[in-house]
């Protein structure tokens, strides 16, 4: 699915149990764990949420 080009929007993402925050139009995205969100910097802007769920899988990894 293509993710809005609009800054309003988000999507959030469960991927191994974990749950994920994406700003929409922006290559960052952060961890839903309460206080202590960490911030993942994404390779590149994402275009659908499979490229977004493989750009989280990726950045968890490093």
């Amino acid at each position: 699915m293509k993710l809005r080009k609009d800054k309003r929007c988000y999507t959030d993402l469960c991927i191994n149990g974990k749950w994920f925050h994406h700003d929409h139009c922006t290559n960052t995205a952060y961890m839903l764990k309460g206080r202590d969100s960490p911030l993942l910097e994404l390779a590149r802007i994402p275009q659908t949420e499979s490229e977004l769920i493989g750009l989280l899988e990726e950045a968890t990894l490093n």
